[in-house]
Order: structure tokens, then sequence, then C-alpha cells
């Protein structure tokens, strides 16, 4: 058993993984809103195609169905950092992990550039046929080597390619569990974020196939015939396949709690095991595997299995399958210690979108996440009539037919099951976020940041926000700012605004509101940056109490005296444009240079400084009063040089632009003084100059590509990170298609005879080869151990030798079962094999069956 963490732990909470980001592309669903919009409504996503009739000529017909993607091979190349050459290459279900990693570190509000730790991600995908594809198509790829396919398509590269194009630095683990991949990875990576491996976790699984088409059906294998997953219905004939991909973000509980993540649900407990040897062949399931792992799982979490109001069932709606399923939770929820309020709610997400493979666990995980998020179970689809082999009436568990509420005394709990092929399960334990800690109220004012990788995407950015806002008046425009500014990668396009409310912000993102939405001229790139200062009071920020402190400084340092108009204004503008260049410095924005026109240029002389506070505001005074005296006559603007030319000058800490050259002043020589002693305006090109406003400034020179100190521009308040649209990928077509079918061939000569087994222990195989060559008539004893030899690839036989211990599993078993029923007129099915699993004790079985009644269908395993 491998298991996390240890019940009763002191700090329990802190063993608790927080998920905190999701990311999913599901059959008919683009995202996670989407697929959970499908979800409540009960929409099947499955698409079918016509009736087509069952190979080998038995004349029954099946319904070929999958669930597809939209335009899997459609990707954004140039995000990447993709050339056309290489994104034809890259298999489509790379691309399309790629994305959802993206997405999901969005969706969780983290940009990788500034994560305060490591980042590592867990996931993995499902073999698929591109690589034989691009060889196929050596045409239509000339330069293209076995290393680069290799490189493009092999699923060992599928996590390390997202760690180098998203700079991930943690582990990047490529894990292959078959159906079960994808859980198994979310739980390795609650193994590495408790190891501190990691500091925060990508986890999930994808799969891809291209181009996209249904299953190859067989009779007897485990595609249903009819295009439905029937999971735990009487009518359940086996799984439709799908393609799918999904992620979370994952992060220990306490800080996440401590960082404002958004908490969707918390992991409490995880456990993976295998069913090792104890089930009937290798492809089957196990009733006791299935059930220890639940167990563990809520071992680790600590929980009573009553407070588990809905389980995600693995449900591969297979006769055989769904009952071990449900007898597994049965035996593990039999250590409940508490009464049940009711049944527990039980369904699967593969009644709605079919088996996504190594994504399957990813996806009931996701659906499980935001059910516990919101309160409501979402049906399981296609259940009509309970599966014959599972007693509902004595079982604590209840397929959900229609969304419901759920509202538990509690806190809202779930669990997650995947059992892959092979016998590898996982199990994870859910439970519902506890409720963020308050956040301080925000200012009246915010600033929003937006930034794309070209100026469409940055308008599709835009557009994607003023949505969301429109549709969500209520939320908090603060937490939308600081998701905004630290939640998200920093590209080079970049545009700002400052707004009051959300219906403002609206207004403004939609162009409403004149030129309040500033795009950058260029592209952001690191620059010096000159702070200019026009001698002019400047509009204030209401409700920033930093800024009024600074200008009440300001002010105190003035001599006492007369404040005439002219002086209260000259002093004000001066304290205001002081206190904003301090403001600044505050959220990490330091100048490379200063200049001011008139009174500014004091100001700049006082930030740069060369004149201490005092002097400077005493020069400001005396200037005000100079040129109000000035107007009168020429003596008092006389006086006041006179006054600037007993002032010491410092060395400048900030170069100080002169106003008549516009060239930093040399070191130990600020140069004239007086009205005209600093700069204002330059021309030095490569620089930017910001306006007065607090936000404004702040958002001009992040546009330019000036790092901002975000927290401190929120004056150290705790803030939320809220979801948000993620970003607008400009996909087009890379794909390498198949070449165009040849002219059919003319029909093949008929199969020579396969070698079989004769009876008798060590006797020399015969041939058979199903109806075609056998027939009611023949002698059953012979037939079966010829199939059976001929199945399982044996030269000898010993008819009394059990079917499973020679190699059979259940599929084969299945696709024997298939054979026999064609030859002799017998309904046998896979529980007979299971009864009878020697050739001859199975010979005796079919005479018997001939003579007597036919037994009850049951189907095959998983």
């Amino acid at each position: 058993m491998n298991a996390v963490g240890e019940p009763g732990d002191p700090g329990e909470e802190a063993a608790h993984i927080a998920v905190i980001g999701l990311a999913c592309r599901f059959p008919g669903a683009a995202g996670p809103e989407e697929f959970w919009d499908n979800l409540v409504r009960g929409v099947d996503a499955v698409a079918r195609l016509p009736e087509r009739p069952v190979p080998g000529g038995s004349g029954e017909r099946y319904v070929p169905a999958g669930g597809f993607l939209r335009d899997p091979e459609w990707f954004d190349a140039g995000y990447f950092g993709y050339s056309p050459r290489e994104a034809r290459i890259v298999d489509p279900q790379h691309r399309v992990f790629l994305e959802c990693a993206v997405e999901a570190l969005e969706d969780a509000g983290c940009d990788p550039a500034r994560f305060p730790g490591v980042i590592g991600v867990y996931a993995g995908g499902t073999d698929t046929s591109y690589a034989a594809l691009l060889r196929s198509r050596r045409d239509a790829l000339p330069s293209v080597s076995d290393w680069e396919i290799r490189l493009s398509t092999g699923l060992d590269f599928l996590t390390s390619r997202a760690a180098y194009k998203l700079g991930l630095r943690g582990p990047a683990v490529t894990v292959r569990a078959a159906c079960a991949t994808s859980l198994v990875a979310v739980h390795m990576a609650v193994q590495g974020l408790l190891a501190g491996d990691c500091d925060l976790a990508l986890a999930g699984g994808v799969t891809v196939r291209f181009p996209a088409e249904p299953g190859a059906y067989a009779e007897g294998g485990i595609l249903s015939p009819d295009g439905a997953c029937r999971t735990f219905d009487a009518g359940a004939s086996g799984i439709v396949g799908g393609d799918g991909a999904g992620l979370v973000a994952l992060r220990r509980l306490p800080e996440a709690l401590a960082a404002g993540d958004p908490v969707r649900a918390v992991i409490r407990g995880s456990a993976v095991n295998n069913d090792g040897a104890d089930r009937i062949g290798y492809t089957a399931p196990g009733v006791e595997g299935q059930a220890a792992v639940i167990r563990a799982a809520q071992e680790v979490a600590d929980v009573d299995p009553a407070s588990v109001g809905y389980v995600e069932a693995h449900g591969t709606a297979t006769p055989i399958g769904d009952p071990i399923e449900v007898a597994a939770l049965t035996l593990a929820f039999s250590a409940t210690t508490t009464g049940r309020d009711g049944p527990c709610a039980l369904g699967s997400v593969k009644t709605n979108i079919g088996h996504t493979d190594a994504a399957a666990g990813a996806a009931g995980l996701i659906k499980t996440v935001m059910a516990l998020e919101r309160g409501l179970i979402p049906p399981s689809l296609h259940f009509t009539e309970p599966n014959p082999g599972i007693d509902f009436a004595s079982v604590p568990f209840e397929v959900v037919t229609r969304t419901v509420e759920w509202r538990p005394r509690g806190p809202r709990r779930a669990g997650v099951s995947s059992f892959g092929m092979g016998g590898t399960n996982a199990h994870v334990v859910l439970e519902q976020a506890p409720p963020p800690p308050p956040v301080a109220p925000g200012r009246p004012w915010q600033l929003l940041v937006l930034s794309a990788k070209s100026p469409a995407a940055l308008d599709a950015v835009t557009e994607r926000l003023a949505a969301h806002l429109r549709a969500r008046p209520g939320v908090p425009l603060a937490d939308v700012a600081w998701t905004l500014q630290t939640g998200r990668a920093e590209h080079p396009f970049r545009r700002h605004a400052v707004v009051g409310g959300a219906a403002d912000a609206v207004r403004v993102l939609e162009g409403r509101a004149g030129d309040r939405l500033r795009t950058a001229g260029e592209p952001a790139r690191p620059r010096p940056v000159t702070l200019a200062f026009p001698g002019t009071t400047t509009r204030r920020l209401p409700g920033e109490p930093r800024f009024l402190r600074l200008v009440a400084e300001c002010l105190a340092a003035a001599p006492p005296m007369t404040f005439t108009p002219s002086v209260h204004d000259g002093l004000m503008a001066f304290a205001q444009e002081y206190a904003l260049a301090r403001l600044l410095a505050s959220w990490g924005i330091v100048p490379d240079a200063v200049r001011g026109e008139g009174a500014g240029a004091l100001t700049a002389a006082a930030v740069a400084g060369v004149l201490p506070l005092a002097d400077a505001a005493r020069l400001v005074a005396e200037r005000a009063r100079a040129l109000q005296d000035g107007r009168a006559g020429p003596g008092g603007a006389r006086d006041f040089a006179a006054l600037a030319q007993e002032v010491p000058l410092r060395r400048p800490e900030i170069p100080l632009l002169c106003d008549l050259t516009g060239r930093p002043l040399p070191a130990g020589a600020p140069g004239g003084h007086g009205d005209h002693a600093v700069a204002a305006v330059t021309a030095e090109p490569g620089r930017a100059t910001a306006e007065a406003a607090a936000l404004a400034v702040a958002g001009r020179l992040w546009a330019a590509g000036t790092p901002v100190g975000w927290e401190a521009v929120h004056a150290g308040a705790r803030r939320a990170r809220t979801p948000l649209p993620v970003y607008p990928f400009e996909r087009r077509r890379y794909a390498v298609d198949p070449a165009e079918p040849a002219a059919p061939a003319a029909p093949a000569a008929p199969a020579a005879p396969a070698n079989g087994a004769a009876s008798g222990a060590g006797v020399a195989a015969g041939p058979v080869n199903g109806a075609a060559d056998a027939d009611a008539d023949a002698d059953v004893g012979e037939v079966v151990r010829r199939l059976f030899a001929e199945m399982l690839g044996l030269d000898r036989l010993d008819p009394d030798e059990s079917f499973f211990d020679l190699g059979g599993d259940s599929l084969v078993a299945t696709q024997f079962l298939v054979r026999i029923r064609k030859i002799f007129p017998v309904d046998v099915v896979l529980r007979s094999m299971f009864e009878a699993p020697t050739a001859n004790a199975f010979a005796a079985l079919v005479e018997a069956r001939m003579t007597g009644p036919a037994a009850g269908p049951d189907g095959s395993g998983r």
C-alpha cells in the first residue's frame, strides 16, 4: 500500500493539499465552466456515427461512437515559441497538454516566473499513432529525423516539455498506469508536495488521438455496441472511448490560504495500490484491492466513511466491472462508525464524455471538485434499471440520475476512484474548501494591468475581462486587480486602466470612457525611467493614506509664513509631487533620473537628494511669493534668485537632468540653481516619462516594462486571487494528415488454417477457424481444446490446466467465448469461464448447456 500522511498527525491540516486551479478540455467543453454546465444539464457529449456491420460477417451491427475534442490539432505555436515546422511534428496530445498547463496555472493565479517556490508537474498520456503517421508521411516532412519524431511524440517528454516551455523547475514526472494514470499522478503530486519536492504541482493526464475516430469494435471486446456508456445499468455492455485532458494545480493548504490562493477543494488523503494476483486474470478487477485502496485513502484523510456524501466511480459500464466496484465500495464503507443521513450518491463522468483513458481520473476529479465547490451533484447518465449483479437495496449507495443539491450537516466530502487495467488502483478523498480568511477592503480606485503575446490577443484579453466583470458585478475589484498584477505572466504587449468599481471597469475596458484605457506604444522591455515634475497641482487619489501622510510631511517641512493663495498652491503642488515620488519608490519604482519644470524643478531636486526637504519647501514658498511680488515689480524675483544662490546643494543620489541641456548634471556640480536650475522635459530616447497620479504612473511604467512591487501598491493589505478568464490562445491548424487511401485491392485469398491444439495432454495442434471451419456437429471437446490453444498461442495444451493459469485473462476469455457462441448454439458467458476454467471442464459445460437451459447473459469484465 502506498498512501500519503498518517491520520491523527499533529498539525493535521498541514498534511492537506489545496486544489487551487483547474484546466480541462473534454468532449463538448473547451474549459471547466463549459464542462460543468454540460454536466449539470445532463449533456451526453459522445458523438455517434451511423450503424456499421460488426467485423467478421456475423450480421450483427454496432454504433461507432466516441467522445471527441473540438479541433485538437489547432494550436497557438507562437505562444510557446514553436515554428510552424516544429508545431506540425509535436503530437497534438502534447500541444493540448501544454495549453492546459498554462490555463491551470492562470486559474490558480500563478505566474511561474514570479512564484516564490518550486513548481512540479506530474502527468501522463496515452500511446497514439501520431509518430507512425509522421513516419508514413516522409513526403510531407523531408527534413524530419526519427530522433525529432521521438522527441515530439514520446510520452517520456510530455511533462518535461511543459517544464521547459513554462519554466517549471520542480519534478517533471511522466506517469503511466493505464486508465488510472491521471489520478495516480495526482497522488504522486500530493506526495511530492508533502515531501517538499515542490511547492506547487500540476497533476493530471491527457488522451488525444489524431486523426480522431471511434475505437475498433470487436465482439467480446470492451466497447459498447450501442455507443452509450451505461454505468451500473442492466444494459451496460462496455465503454465508449473518449479524448480529453485534465489538470489541477495543487499547493499545501496552509500556504495556499496564507497566499490568498483560490482554494476550490481540499485533498484530505489519497492512496494507490494494485490488485496483485488476487483476481481471475491480469485485466480483471479485484474487490479486495479496490476496497483496500479506498480504506487506505479514508484512513489517511481521517474521515468517517459516513461523512462521504458522493463517490465519483471508475464506472466503466461493464457487467462484471460495475458489480465488483460497488462490492469494493460497500466493503470499504463498512467501516462506518456513525449513522448516515441517507445513501451515498454515486456517479460516473464516463457516461457524459466516454472513457478518456489517461485523462479519466482527472475528469472525475475535476467534476467532483466543482461539485464540492458549488454544492450540486450532477446526474450520471443512461441509468434506468440497476445491473442485476448489484443489489442497491442492500448497499449504502444510490446512482444520481438528476442534478441534486448537496447540503450535508458537515462539510461536503467525496471520494474519487480510478482503476487501471492491470490492477493499479487509486482513490482520493476530497473535502469542500474552508472559508477563506478575511481580506481588507479595497481602495475606491484600482489599477488593471493586461498583457498578451500579440496586439490581437491583447484585445481578446480585454474583451474577455470586460465580459467576465459584466457577468459578475459583485466581484471584489481589488482582488481582480491583484490577480491581474500578480497571477498572470507578464507578456510584451500591455495596457492598463485606473478604474473605480466593476461597472466603471466594464465601461473603460469596452472603450466607452475616452482614453482611460491606455495601451503601450511598443512592446514592453527594460528601460531607464525618468520622472518629470510639471510643478502644478496633481490629482490626488482618495483613500490613499500613505500619500496623504507624505503630503502632510512636506507641508510641515515648510517654514512658518503667511500663506497667500499663491504660496499655498505652490507648496501643495510641491508636496503632492514629492509625495508621489516617495510613494512610487515604496512600490519599487525608483527612477533612473528626475527632471522638472518651473517649481517642479525644485521637486526634482528634492527627490534627487540635491536639496533637503526643508530647504526645497522653503524655496518653493519663496519662489511663489517672489512670482506674486514680481507681478508688481522685478524686485521680488531678484530677492528669490539671491536666496537660491545661498542654499547649499548636495551631490545627487538620482541623476538630475538640467533644463538647458537635457543631460545629467555632473557629480559634484549640480549646475545652475534658481528659477531654471533643474531640468524639465527630456528628449533622450528610450526613457519612459510618467504621469503624476500614482496608479496611473505605475500603470504607464509597468506597460513600458518597469517592474512594480504590487504588494506594496496594496499597502501590504491581504488580498485574494480570484478566477479570471484564461489566455485567449491564437490557434492555427498544425497537422500532418494521413495520405489519401489507395484504390481498393482485390479480395485476399482465404487464410491458411491456424494451428490450435488437439485433445489429450501433449498432442499436436490441428486447424480451427471458428464458425467458418467448425460446426455444431463437431466434437465439442476437440473444438474447445483447439480454441483454448489458439487463443493462448500454445503449441501443446494440458486440457486439465486452467485457462487463466496458462496466461489467459478476461479479455482473451471474452474473445474465446465469442468464437464458441458462433460455433455452438449456447449462451456461455464470462462467468462460465470462471466456473469451468479448464478445456475439459468447459467442454463438459458446453455439452450440458446444449442439452439444457441456457445461462443468462453476463458479459465481459473490464
